[in-house]
């Protein structure tokens, strides 16, 4: 624009450089001239109010945009900057909005599904769109992106929860302020970038750490659990975390590529993760920054701790295989090696190489196919191996593969070229993973010989061999396994069991007259679609390997090929699960187990995530200090009062009263050996019907009164027994101890017990005629406002248990057992507790053992709590 500014001399025409010109605006004659203005103005503007600064201009959508704003920051004032810049931002935000309409992201339109749509409409379009769109079927370039986004939005629609989140946000994570703009649209807006930040003034490209070449390899979490983790148990995978802002991924990126390149090929899995999409999988990994590579086999993770370069990352996929992988073969060990088909029921494969170091290729095959076949590697160009290579004519230049199955003196299957491929080895190994006549070993076995029939043309049926394991590689298994070599075919499987490994599954398919013979049997059986269920016909006439017997076998196999099951099949049963002969122990399982835990938590714990493994390691070493510093106190700290005592409560005699003299005399010497009297001072007043109201049932809110139970005989030496055990509780002001003679009220106890509102029940139902429990060293906490009590029940140890039972079994032979009877009933009391009358001095002390802890736990407020209507009177 142009326009004039009155300064204090005058009036001047100025001439501003422009900043934005809609080139349309003007009139059709004039739109020309108008547009060549905005293409040949001079890169300095004469008489504006910048004249060296350089003009650069691009025309986008009809406007006429001078990029040089944005070097004029060191020179702008502060309010003409924020004016220029308010202006460029507007627009920018005008051009912005119709860009973002134009790269709107909505499932239900791609499935061509409504909103209100069930699942079972929406997987029924997902199927057709994919079949439609799958890159492998349609060749449209446009083939691969759109099955993307199907399966994006298949993804979102399929899960009730994401769905929600997308219906009321527009965005699957559930964040608000999203509305209508997922976070898919800005996955599609790199191309604008040129718009907003001019090339040519940063001198540097800026676009989302992401390449295009990531896309096809993202990971979500669902397909992160159902599809690399199973598929991890047969090759390793190699994941990228990285984000669309991540600058330290730029500099990544041209080695990631060329690894992926290198090892995609050899059958590494590869994967993406974009961490500002993907957070509950990170969280899952354990992944707390980017850029990060981490590998996944057997479904464990393992982090990339290295420099990012094309050989370490090579040898981190490397070091994620197992160990033994490949046996090294020579010509002291290669017939050994083959004839070992016996006892591993596999084939066994020959790799033939120059290089002393099994290559990647060979060790990710051995990795894929390890459960099928045993894999040994031959060094050629050495004269360990020129036995071999001579005996199986093998060129010492070229690679070679070689399948052995029964035959160790020629090879079932072979390839051998230079450079050979991933793709001929895996069909190589796939038509050969089986021996010509397997054992069935176990379930899994069973299961891919004679799979169950999923579609009405497919036909596959097992001719088994069950013959004894003293029998083996005798004439019936031979002739067995070469009329199987001569009647291969996709639609019949052959294969032989042991009936003593295998009896349950051997028994259900013999009839009961010939489970103890000796000859083998022959039995042609498919597997029904309920599971376990199985068709077959017993050959009559059994096998021994004669011409007879392989001409009757021919003649039945062909009849069931040409008729087909429904009329050949005469028998049917539910066969057990097989046996699996090959597994290991219970010692060795655990001690496998225990190994490899171990070693795991060492790779990905203290080796990757030390971090993460701090507190552990911080908790642990907290665990031994306390427990080194708690010996080290006993070891050398003083003992306390009870252990002084029990040297002199020894010489102690069962006679109440001088027990009670012996007690006072060690009670006034520890005294003044500890602490005065006024010290240990604990005021316990006897609970009457003269305090009963004020010291109960008039207590204030808070205050709870701690009452032991004891008798005539018992009082002196329990009362001080209780009061040293709640010495250390006496500064809580809230506690009042108090002592209830049994002898007096004993009616009671029993009716506060009796009260008691709890489903727990204190006592089990006793004998109506029994009045004699012993309730001696009970102690309550009773809380007179809220009207509930805590109880402790003594126990004895197991020396004055012993004596109380015998005792109560022989009072209750003379007749007068029912305080025993009454206590083998107390849930918290197993044995019978012995009548107070009966207990000495030490056995009466004994019964306030771990008070003290009784203490703490009330006042943490953790103990059980009786409920009661009313408190009982007191008489």
């Amino acid at each position: 624009r142009t326009g004039s500014r009155r300064g204090r001399g005058g009036t001047s025409g100025v001439v501003c450089c422009p900043l934005l010109r809609p080139c349309g605006s003007v009139s059709q004659p004039g739109r020309d001239r108008e547009r060549e203005r905005c293409e040949v103005l001079p890169d300095r503007c004469e008489g504006s109010l910048f004249p060296s600064l350089p003009q650069t201009r691009l025309r986008i959508n009809g406007f006429c945009l001078s990029s040089g704003i944005l070097s004029l920051w060191p020179s702008l004032s502060q309010a003409r900057l924020m004016a220029a810049f308010g202006r460029l931002l507007v627009i920018l935000v005008f051009l912005n909005i119709p860009l973002l309409h134009g790269v709107e992201f909505d499932p239900y339109k791609l499935l061509g599904v409504s909103r209100t749509a069930n699942q079972a409409e929406i997987k029924k379009a997902y199927k057709q769109l994919a079949r439609e769109w799958h890159p492998d079927k349609n060749k449209d370039p446009k083939a691969e992106d759109q099955f993307i986004q199907i399966s994006k939005s298949y993804e979102i629609l399929s899960n009730e929860e994401r769905r929600l989140n997308f219906d009321k946000y527009g965005d699957v994570d559930g964040q608000p302020g999203n509305h209508k703009q997922p976070h898919h649209h800005f996955r599609s807006f790199h191309k604008y970038d040129s718009f907003f930040f001019d090339e040519s003034i940063f001198n540097f490209e800026f676009n989302s750490a992401r390449d295009s070449l990531d896309d096809k390899y993202l990971l979500h979490f669902s397909q992160y659990m159902n599809e690399v983790v199973p598929d991890s148990h047969r090759k390793p995978y190699l994941i990228k975390v990285t984000s669309d802002w991540c600058f330290s991924c730029i500099h990544i990126e041209p080695i990631w590529k060329e690894v992926v390149q290198e090892l995609e090929p050899l059958g590494v899995g590869i994967g993406v993760i974009d961490s500002g999409y993907e957070r509950h999988l990170l969280n899952h990994l354990r992944i707390y920054q980017h850029p990060t590579i981490v590998g996944v086999i057997n479904g464990r993770v393992s982090f990339f701790k290295n420099v990012v370069v094309r050989d370490n990352l090579r040898q981190f996929v490397e070091n994620l295989l197992p160990s033994k992988l490949l046996d090294q073969v020579t010509n002291k060990n290669y017939v050994q090696f083959l004839s070992a088909w016996e006892d591993d029921n596999k084939p066994h494969a020959l790799i033939f190489h120059q290089k002393p170091v099994v290559p990647l290729l060979y060790k990710l095959t051995a990795f894929q196919f390890k459960d099928y076949i045993t894999f040994g590697y031959v060094e050629t160009g050495k004269e360990k191996t020129e036995e071999i290579l001579t005996n199986y004519n093998i060129n010492s230049y070229t690679s070679t593969v070689m399948i052995f199955k029964e035959n160790i003196h020629k090879a079932s299957d072979v390839i051998q070229g230079k450079g050979i491929k991933k793709q001929m080895i895996d069909e190589l190994i796939s038509s050969n993973k089986f021996l010509v006549a397997p054992r069935l070993a176990n379930q899994r076995l069973f299961e891919e010989l004679c799979p169950v029939k999923q579609y009405r043309r497919q036909k596959r049926y097992c001719v088994l061999l069950i013959l004894g394991e003293i029998q083996k590689l005798q004439t019936p298994y031979n002739s067995f396994v070469s009329f199987a070599s001569a009647n291969a075919k996709e639609s019949l499987r052959f294969a032989y069991i042991y009936p003593e490994r295998q009896q349950a599954f051997v028994n259900a398919l013999l009839p009961p007259a010939l489970r103890g013979s000796p000859t083998p049997n022959i039995v042609i059986l498919q597997q029904s679609t309920i599971p376990r269920k199985v068709f077959y016909k017993l050959l009559e006439s059994g096998w021994n390997g004669s011409e007879e017997d392989k001409a009757q076998l021919f003649t039945e196999v062909n009849q069931l090929l040409e008729v087909g099951h429904h009329t050949f099949f005469s028998h049917e049963a539910v066969l057990p699960e097989l046996n699996d002969e090959f597994a290991p122990i219970f010692l060795v399982r655990w001690l496998y187990a225990v190994t490899d835990y171990a070693s795991q938590i060492w790779k990905s714990g203290f080796t990757h995530n030390w971090r993460e493994m701090m507190p552990l390691i911080s908790l642990l070493f907290s665990v031994i200090f306390i427990l080194l510093g708690a010996f080290i106190i006993q070891a050398f700290g003083e003992p306390n009062e009870l252990e002084r005592k029990s040297e002199s409560e020894k010489m102690e005699e069962p006679e109440t009263a001088k027990v009670q003299d012996v007690s006072k005399k060690q009670q006034s010497n520890a005294s003044s050996n500890k602490r005065s009297a006024e010290q240990i001072f604990v005021e316990v007043t006897e609970l009457t019907y003269v305090n009963y109201t004020s010291n109960l049932m008039r207590l204030m809110p808070g205050n709870i009164n701690v009452l032991v139970a004891v008798t005539d005989a018992t009082k002196n030496t329990l009362i001080q027994r209780f009061a040293h055990e709640v010495y250390p509780v006496t500064w809580n002001k809230s506690l009042h101890f108090s002592f209830l003679n049994l002898s007096k009220h004993r009616r009671w106890l029993e009716d506060l017990l009796e009260y008691a509102q709890d489903p727990a029940r204190i006592s089990n139902a006793q004998d109506e005629n029994c009045h004699n429990q012993n309730y001696t060293g009970y102690v309550l906490a009773l809380n007179g406002h809220r009207k509930y009590f805590c109880l402790f029940k003594p126990k004895l140890s197991n020396e004055i248990e012993n004596r109380g039972a015998l005792s109560s079994s022989e009072s209750k032979q003379d007749g007068s057992g029912c305080e025993g009877a009454a206590n083998a009933t107390e849930p918290d009391s197993p044995h019978p507790q012995p009548s107070s009358s009966n207990l000495s001095i030490k056995q009466t002390k004994q019964l306030l053992n771990r008070l003290n802890l009784w203490m703490d736990r009330l006042l943490e407020g953790i103990l059980q709590r009786y409920y009661v209507p009313f408190w009982p009177e007191l008489h």
